[in-house]
This record gives C-alpha cells, sequence and structure tokens, in this order.
C-alpha cells in the first residue's frame, strides 16, 4: 500500500469504518433460519437494553413527513414465539409437486412485527390543493416505504450487537382462522381496511451447529407450494373474516423424522418424497443485477 493510500485510509478510518459496514452488510443480506436460544435470556440486565434499543429504532425511524404509518409488535417470550411461529406456513420447498416449510426465522429469539397503517396525519397533497385519502393506494405505498426502512435500520443495529437476523413475510392462518389479526388484536382494522399485516424480523444468536439454511423444523406441509389460504380438511371456501369466500388450498401437514424417505400423497393425489432434514434455498449468492447509474450534466 503506497503512503498516499494509507493516508487515505487513515482518514476515512477516523470518520467511518468502511470495511465493518460492508461485513455489516453482508450479515444481514443473508436470511438466519435457526438460534440458540439457551445464548440469549430476554431477562438478564444487557439484553433487557439490546431489545429496548431495537424497539426505539423500530419506532423511531424516518418516515415521509414524519407520519406514523405502522404500528410495531415484539416479543422475546420463548412460549409466545413457539406458538405464533406454528403459523408461518410458505417458504416454498418444490414447486411440482408443491410442497413448503414453515419460515423457521420467525422461531427465533426475539421477533418483531411490523403492522401498516393508516396514520392519524394526512399530509400529502392532491394537484388541486386537497388532502389525499388516507385509502390511496400512494398512502399505502408511503406505509411499506417506511416499514422497509425501519427494518434496515433495526437489522443493521442487531447486526452490530452481534445477532443474526431473518425476514419473514409469510404469517398465515390456516384452516381460515385468522389467527395473525386475532392475536394481535387488530382483526378489527384488518376487516375495516385501516390496518395491513406486513412483515416480521426474527433475531437471535445462530445455532453453531447448523449451516445458516438448515432449520430444526421437523414437518413439511404437501399439497401447497405457500401458505397462503391453506385447509387442512376438504373446505373448499375460506369462512376467513378478511378471505371469506375466497378458494382454499387443500394440503397435509407431514412429520418428517417419522415419515422421511417415504411416498406420500397430498390431497391432489400428487407423490412426494419426503425428506430427512429441513433445509431452504438460498439466494444471497445472487447477482441481483442492480444496477447504479451517475446522473451527468450534458
Amino acid at each position: 500500500m503506497s503512503e498516499r493510500e494509507e493516508k487515505t485510509k487513515k482518514i476515512l478510518g477516523m470518520f467511518y469504518d468502511w470495511d465493518k459496514e460492508r461485513e455489516v452488510l453482508s450479515t444481514i443480506q443473508k436470511c438466519q433460519r435457526n438460534f440458540d436460544h439457551k445464548k440469549f435470556n430476554p431477562r438478564i440486565d444487557t439484553n433487557e437494553e439490546m431489545i429496548k434499543e431495537l424497539l426505539y429504532i423500530a419506532q423511531n425511524s424516518p418516515s415521509k413527513q414524519h407520519e406514523g404509518y405502522y404500528d410495531v409488535y415484539w416479543t422475546a417470550d420463548r412460549n409466545t414465539i413457539q406458538e405464533i411461529s406454528r403459523y408461518t406456513w410458505g417458504n416454498t420447498h418444490r414447486r411440482n409437486p408443491p410442497s413448503n416449510w414453515r419460515n423457521s426465522q420467525a422461531n427465533a429469539s426475539i421477533y418483531i412485527i411490523y403492522v401498516a397503517k393508516e396514520p392519524d396525519t394526512q399530509l400529502n397533497a392532491n394537484a388541486d390543493g386537497t388532502l389525499k385519502l388516507n385509502t390511496h393506494p400512494e398512502r399505502w405505498h408511503n406505509a411499506y416505504i417506511s416499514i422497509g426502512i425501519s427494518m434496515g435500520l433495526v437489522m443493521r443495529a442487531a447486526a452490530k450487537m452481534g445477532f443474526s437476523t431473518g425476514c419473514n413475510k409469510n404469517m398465515n392462518d390456516l384452516d381460515g382462522n385468522d389467527y395473525w389479526e386475532k392475536k394481535l388484536d387488530i382483526l378489527e382494522d384488518v376487516k375495516a381496511g385501516k390496518k395491513k399485516l406486513a412483515y416480521g424480523i426474527g433475531i437471535g444468536y445462530p445455532n453453531e451447529k447448523l449451516e445458516r439454511w438448515e432449520s430444526e423444523e421437523t414437518e413439511i406441509m404437501i399439497g401447497a407450494a405457500n401458505g397462503s389460504k391453506i385447509s387442512l380438511t376438504d373446505q373448499e371456501i375460506s369462512p376467513s373474516q378478511i378471505k371469506g369466500g375466497m378458494k382454499m388450498r387443500k394440503a397435509k401437514i407431514v412429520d418428517i423424522k417419522e415419515n422421511a424417505g417415504k411416498s406420500l400423497q397430498d390431497p391432489y393425489g400428487n407423490t412426494h418424497i419426503i425428506p430427512d432434514k429441513a433445509e431452504f434455498k438460498i439466494n444471497s449468492f445472487r447477482n441481483r443485477n442492480i444496477k447504479v447509474t451517475e446522473i451527468k450534466w450534458e
């Protein structure tokens, strides 16, 4: 390294740790599918402070015109997380024949959920000077952009604290039971179009005995490639108060420990070879072809 390069690196290091920041970016690009729950006790003071800080960031992240476009729900209770993570079917295992896994990143040590909502304020104007109603599509675009900004900042902070993270959108019900909306007590607001279940972030220390794409899940769903509008019975039409009247996809949940290597049929007669362990597809190695172009004065 030349003297000039050394000076440049030293000057840059005074203001910003470029290498560390790239390391953080690399960490949060990778979805963690397993966690070591024994390493994290939410009742220890330092862990309580870290949770408080993550929630502070989630609540105080920037949003367009500083409007409140979302609410934050969270838990670090092991029993609660084990329960809610049961309703995260939707990670595609195979498309043909169709099957899927639960999103095990939700079975973390800390789980944060974002719910998009109509803000209390209305600060976006139409061309004629009137205010845009909260029902306007652009208002919901603002909500999801605000959630994305907040999630990124929370994940960045979590990585700097030494955690791994995994995001999840597949918070689905089963048999049309509106599980999540009832659990979060937002069913009436969702029915009224005022709130929408958005995304979740699982946070914790990785299980060092497993690769990050491996899971301790012991069940697979056959008959459906995602977790939307699933019926585990012969029900054809959803009784959901939100998705009521929609056609349901029949599926079957199979224990992979008991049935590993067996050929089983789903409700549509498709034959599945049951795997012996849960492994998830990874995509962070792919070139996303995101272009960066300088805008020049001509």
